[in-house]
């Protein structure tokens, strides 16, 4: 018991302040790292971060396999394509303009580029390449997909000081599982379609050799970025969880939209509003703070309303001006060739695609 005593008082001496300094330490050796979201508003974690999942993933899950797949009585892709999937497409030219006029982008990114995609795609459907073309464009969409949630966890999700590691950590997180999403999901439209052509799309078959690595290289994906969530995690002593919720949802969203057989239309619909409210919300985030050219007709759009009600204004006006496009000046030279103005819808997607490759690069800034 003696000994026992003095080991006790070496540890916590009788005197009032030397215990509280005990208690201190005692504390810190036991202290839980606090955990947030860093800096990111309730804003950026529901629309940007989510998505805004919880506003209709539970529906979509609700609405049955059936029904979301099904053409009547209500086209349920359809209007996800026209309500939200459009606007999104439409966004991407209210960000160009500004980084054309900027310099930050060359303006042949603008009408140039889409004459150039249009006339491709025009060319192509002439010759009867039509479903080869729109099938590479569809596999590029995919990838498209991918890698937007990707620069989602490099703007909102990474910390302060991310050392080397962690960096080259999570790049492999996203892009090993790449080859998984995107030609798991060539593989499943295969099977659901019973290995026949739509009107746009040329199922694969992949072989399972193929695919087994691929599942491997996911895997590895994952663990990659849970290892590179550790090191933030060790490295930090507040820990911003919000690289840790992409990476979830990266994975998640992906497996639900791009390999379940189960849940394949549920799937594909809710991946498609997914990522197109989730694009909206990053230009509208980024144009309505940007302030080095207050000039341009979207900021000072954006400046007339409060910030939540803005949004809804913002996507209400992509919304017009793509179904004016659609309904209006697309379908003017149709009466030259029937499929003109589906090329030309087409096109806009393409471009969307070509310009995104360089209009989110680092030198463009936000």
């Amino acid at each position: 018991m003696a000994g026992a005593d003095i080991e006790l008082d070496l540890i916590m001496p009788e005197t009032g302040n030397s215990m509280e300094s005990a208690k201190t330490l005692a504390a810190d050796s036991l202290w839980l790292k606090r955990i947030d979201f860093g800096g990111n508003s309730y804003f950026t974690l529901f629309f940007v971060v989510l998505g805004a999942l919880p506003l209709y993933l539970p529906l979509v899950i609700l609405l049955g396999e059936k029904a979301a797949g099904a053409q009547q009585p209500i086209p349920w892709v359809f209007w996800a394509n026209l309500v939200v999937s459009m606007p999104h497409t439409c966004a991407t030219y209210a960000r160009l303009s500004r980084k054309i006029a900027e310099k930050k982008v060359s303006y042949w990114f603008g009408l140039p580029a889409y004459g150039i995609c249009l006339a491709f795609l025009l060319v192509a459907t002439l010759q009867g390449f039509f479903l080869e073309v729109f099938t590479l464009v569809n596999v590029w969409q995919s990838y498209h997909y991918l890698r937007q949630v990707y620069g989602v966890s490099r703007f909102f999700g990474r910390p302060k000081g991310e050392s080397e590691l962690c960096r080259k950590l999570s790049f492999s997180a996203y892009h090993l599982a790449i080859p998984l999403f995107t030609l798991g999901r060539w593989d499943l439209l295969y099977t659901v379609w019973h290995g026949k052509a739509s009107e746009y799309i040329i199922p694969l078959n992949i072989p399972d050799p193929i695919m087994n690595v691929c599942w491997v290289l996911a895997a590895a994906g994952l663990a990659a970025g849970i290892a590179a969530e550790v090191l933030k995690f060790n490295q930090s002593r507040e820990y911003d969880a919000t690289g840790l919720l992409i990476l979830c949802i990266y994975f998640a969203i992906h497996w639900f939209g791009f390999l379940s057989y189960e849940f394949y239309a549920r799937g594909f619909l809710a991946i498609t509003i997914f990522h197109a409210i989730q694009y909206v919300a990053i230009v509208f985030l980024l144009e309505e703070k940007q302030q080095t050219s207050p000039r341009f007709a979207t900021k000072r759009i954006l400046d007339l309303a409060p910030h939540g009600l803005t949004f809804v204004g913002f996507f209400g006006l992509l919304y017009l001006f793509g179904s004016t496009m659609q309904d209006y000046i697309f379908t003017l030279p149709n009466f030259l060739y029937a499929k003109f103005s589906a090329v030309c819808l087409s096109t806009v997607s393409v471009h969307h695609y070509l310009v995104d490759t360089v209009m989110w690069s680092r030198k463009t800034g936000s």
